[in-house]
């Protein structure tokens, strides 16, 4: 289960194994049973061969994506490694000396910023060494994401999101440190503000008995002059740390949201061609009958028929009901004010869960509506 969580290449695997696993019991529904059910009959029809489509069409254009990057692999390997190194290594690397050089004209506390330069590009030296002994084996790593296109293209897909998370790894690791001291320099201050008000209020501990919670407020508390005085002095240090803490994290966490953006559309391309509905958007063109959303009686003028009872086509909102609400999900984690609000709380930006946008193709059982309309409707 670990690696199911944390892989997107293992994801990718076992939702191909879900549908290997579930197709066959489909086949025998679509093919040997009784088609008592028939709109339950259906579904599973339209849901065996959507799959199919799906799964043939990756497997498809995987191959011819992953012909071209095995036959180019040294020379994608070479560019792998160039950019890696710029964009992980020698690009972070510049900005962090020039946030250590008073970046116009920020003046930042000097010690601070020279300590927290070193450290990050300390972090970012041993990435680079990494770099440079690993370089002979970036065409082996291209060649192998090309090699996973005969299991589909999704797959190559998912080894690329992989390897970017790889890729980013040191990136990752200085967000996170600058993200714990960001929030814990906010919790300092808020609650010696607080002291400093005469009031008192840790973060860590919301339900001391300062903080009254049938009024949702801290009361006020009196302190002597010596609490004061050393709550006076510790807030004023916090607050003139705080803006080269906030330096530091304002680049790691706009390079955390960089990265978040192109996991988000590799997760939204992987999304969308695993359940995309090829076959019925095919059937819903070529034969509006075979996908009946509803009847209309259609008037003719000549008296001895009068009416005519006709078949009404599925809406297309209907059809792709599951992408829209695949969407609201997608635009509800990366919503903009949702990341400024993390930005600012100091919480961690993190991918949306592989699960949170993933759902069944394979229709359990019928529509229980249905059945309960057929009983009551006889037709003579």
């Amino acid at each position: 289960m670990i690696l199911v969580a944390k892989y997107r290449a293992v994801q990718q695997l076992d939702t191909r194994l879900e549908q290997a696993t579930f197709l066959p019991s489909q086949f025998h529904v679509v093919h040997r049973l009784p088609r008592t059910d028939i709109a339950y009959s259906a579904a599973q029809y339209i849901s065996f061969y959507n799959c199919i489509w799906l799964v043939l069409n990756d497997i498809i254009v995987g191959v011819a994506i992953g012909a071209f990057l095995n036959e180019n692999a040294e020379y994608l390997g070479r560019l792998l490694w160039f950019y890696a190194k710029v964009y992980a290594v020698d690009l972070v690397r510049d900005t962090l000396f020039w946030l250590d050089d008073w970046p116009v004209g920020l003046k930042l506390n000097t010690e601070l910023s020279r300590f927290i330069c070193l450290c990050f590009v300390g972090l970012t030296g041993v990435f680079e060494d990494c770099l440079n002994l690993l370089a002979p084996h970036f065409p082996l790593v291209i060649y192998l994401i090309g090699s996973s296109g005969m299991l589909g293209l999704t797959m190559s897909l998912s080894l690329v999101s992989d390897l970017l998370s790889l890729l980013s790894l040191p990136l990752y690791l200085c967000y996170m440190t600058a993200t714990t001291v960001f929030s814990s320099q906010l919790s300092a201050a808020y609650s010696l503000f607080n002291i400093f008000r005469g009031k008192l209020y840790f973060l860590a501990f919301p339900n001391c008995n300062q903080y009254n919670i049938l009024r949702n407020r801290v009361d006020s508390m009196e302190y002597d002059l010596d609490q004061v005085l050393l709550g006076t002095i510790l807030f004023t240090l916090v607050a003139f740390l705080f803006p080269t803490i906030l330096a530091y994290y304002a680049f790691f966490a706009s390079v955390r949201i960089a990265i978040i953006l192109i996991h988000a559309m590799l997760e939204t391309s992987l999304a969308f061609m695993n359940h995309f509905p090829l076959f019925v958007l095919m059937l819903r063109i070529k034969d509006p009958a075979r996908l009946p959303g509803g009847i209309h009686f259609d008037i003719l003028t000549p008296k001895d028929h009068p009416t005519v009872l006709l078949n009404t086509p599925i809406a297309f909102s209907q059809i792709f009901f599951q992408h829209f609400l695949l969407w609201s999900r997608l635009s509800a984690h990366y919503h903009p004010i949702r990341l400024l609000k993390c930005l600012v709380s100091g919480v961690v930006i993190s991918p949306i869960p592989r699960y949170s946008i993933r759902y069944s193709m394979i229709p359990q059982q019928g529509n229980p509506h249905q059945s309960d309309i057929r009983d009551k409707v006889k037709v003579e």
